[in-house]
């Protein structure tokens, strides 16, 4: 068990709380001046808003089943009724969570490692990159991270001194977890089976041990169900979808990510409600009959059992594509982009922290700690948990956040351990352990995926169009265009920028010819009627395609 903390951890946590706080808030500042998301959230962002909106205004029930996890949105309806519904509020609340999990970060170094590990941790958590990203977002992701970090403070101080309060403590946070993510559910087997390593201890006691966590966290979830019973008339635990979820990651052309498959419409993979209607509506069709919430989830729960074993040699590939991508160097992204947006804040463009640095450390430090796996099983179970949740969904930076605090632990005690070595004049271990971490380097920046960033400045670009901000509009499309030179759709929203402008007639012009000849040659014939329309308009009458336009 720890020691009381000193005068000077206490400052120490005192100032790196400072140091993520002032970053998180300095981003938020440069969000609302440059980043167009934030007056024009992404759907699940608009959605969660609205929800905290309405719960603020006293509508704690809602209707229908949940679509997605309830917490978060709970949480800032709460704290929309108590300091006003503004997003701005709902960013604030992010960022003293980010802050709020660096202390947490520090009290769960001090239990599972050492005072110097948890403070290093700490400040790296503090100016971690992808951190500060998400704090700038509705993502239920900022709410996770902190939970999971208590969860690991509760589960190891019950473990070091069992009583039954404490054990049912432990279930009630998990509870809390669960309604944040639902995924952290998959979290409960390393919980029961962990008490059977606890040596001089009976079987009866490690029973009554699992029996109080699943006790503590049925008190939190079964209120939830309860209402989702009352509301739908049907029993589904926290929020329905998870089915979609499971055929999002794993269908024939999801690769190891999440996404839409192609015969369905790309832009409703980051509309929750949207994609809910659509799936539900493809599921009723093959059916014959309207189906409830659960029984859509286990219809496409089944779709992807069906897709596994028609193609296992397909999916284990994706799934080795799915473990590489989770310690790789690239953040995987389904609604923004963090290389996209680091323009937006000079905050993100400082020298921070980021997987790509610490993720060798992390791999490093875990070789290194393995044998004392028993001291440290939470630790490596939060990663592990997150690495399977990730090979059963899909890979996505959001999801990976609330692992990052673990893997930096095992950083920190990496690079303490080399340290120990220089200073130590131990050059031939620390030969060796620059050597690992040079290979687990080479690992983790293996060139698994390559970042769709034609799509990325295709967003930003429309989100300027709906602010009637043609410039950077004209801007964004144009860094599309760069990366993906023959997307019809982009040629066709610049060419619409121009026209917004209102002083770019012969650039509308030639965008348009541009649009026509592409979606000719293309066969997109909407496209290309859309662009014959544009150009009468504008005084251009397109009897054939234009020669030599490429």
């Amino acid at each position: 068990m720890p020691l009381a903390w000193s005068r000077g951890e206490k400052i120490a946590a005192g100032l790196i709380f400072a140091l993520a706080l002032t970053l998180r808030l300095s981003h938020l500042r440069e969000t609302a001046l440059h980043d167009p998301f934030l007056e024009l959230p992404t759907a699940d962002a608009r959605l969660y808003h609205q929800w905290a909106i309405e719960i603020a205004r006293g509508d704690w029930m809602g209707e229908g089943v949940f679509l997605l996890a309830p917490f978060y949105a709970y949480f800032l309806g709460l704290t929309y009724a108590l300091f006003g519904s503004a997003i701005e509020t709902a960013m604030i609340a992010n960022s003293l969570l980010g802050a709020l999990s660096c202390v947490l970060v520090a009290a769960v170094g001090r239990r599972f490692f050492d005072r110097r590990v948890a403070l290093i941790a700490s400040a790296l958590v503090a100016v971690d990159s992808t951190s500060i990203f998400f704090s700038g977002m509705l993502a239920t992701a900022n709410l996770v991270v902190p939970l999971v970090l208590l969860l690991l403070l509760v589960a190891q101080r019950a473990h070091e001194s069992p009583s039954a309060v404490r054990w049912i403590g432990v279930g009630v946070v998990l509870g809390f977890c669960a309604l944040a993510w639902q995924i952290l559910l998959l979290f409960i087997p390393y919980l029961l089976v962990w008490p059977v390593f606890s040596e001089n201890v009976s079987a009866s006691r490690r029973a009554s041990w699992a029996a109080l966590v699943l006790a503590g966290m049925v008190v939190v979830i079964f209120l939830v169900s309860v209402r989702n019973y009352a509301v739908a008339d049907e029993f589904v635990l926290v929020n329905t979808g998870g089915g979609i979820s499971l055929y999002a990651g794993n269908h024939p052309h999801a690769k190891g990510t999440y996404g839409m498959p192609r015969r369905y419409p790309r832009v409703v993979a980051d509309a929750p409600v949207e994609r809910w209607q659509l799936f539900a509506d493809v599921a009723e069709q093959v059916s014959g009959r309207t189906l409830g919430p659960s029984e859509i989830s286990r219809f496409w729960a089944r779709e992807t059992f069906e897709y596994i074993s028609t193609r296992p040699g397909q999916w284990l590939r994706y799934e080795a594509r799915k473990f590489g991508l989770f310690w790789n160097a690239a953040e995987q992204w389904n609604e923004r982009s963090p290389v996209a947006e680091r323009a937006f804040s000079w905050v993100r463009r400082l020298p921070l922290i980021s997987f790509a640095v610490a993720g060798p450390l992390a791999l490093l430090g875990m070789g290194l700690l393995a044998f004392e796996w028993r001291r440290l099983y939470l630790v490596y179970a939060i990663i592990e948990f997150h690495l399977i949740a990730s090979l059963i969904f899909s890979v996505l930076a959001r999801d990976r956040m609330s692992a990052i605090p673990a893997l930096y632990l095992f950083a920190s005690a990496a690079a303490c351990w080399l340290w120990e070595r220089l200073r130590g004049r131990r050059f031939r271990s620390l030969a060796i352990g620059v050597a690992a971490l040079g290979f687990a380097a080479w690992l983790v920046h293996l060139p698994l995926s390559r970042e769709n960033l034609a799509m990325a400045y295709y967003r930003l670009g429309d989100r300027f169009v709906q602010l009637e901000q043609w410039d950077e509009a004209i801007e964004y499309f144009g860094r599309s265009l760069n990366r993906d030179p023959g997307a019809v759709s982009t040629w066709s929203h610049l060419a619409l920028a121009f026209e917004g402008r209102g002083d770019s007639h012969r650039d509308a012009v030639h965008t348009w010819l541009r649009v026509l000849d592409l979606a000719r040659r293309q066969e997109f014939h909407l496209h290309a009627a859309r662009a014959e329309q544009h150009l009468r308009d504008l005084g251009i009458e397109p009897l054939v395609a234009p020669p030599g336009a490429h």
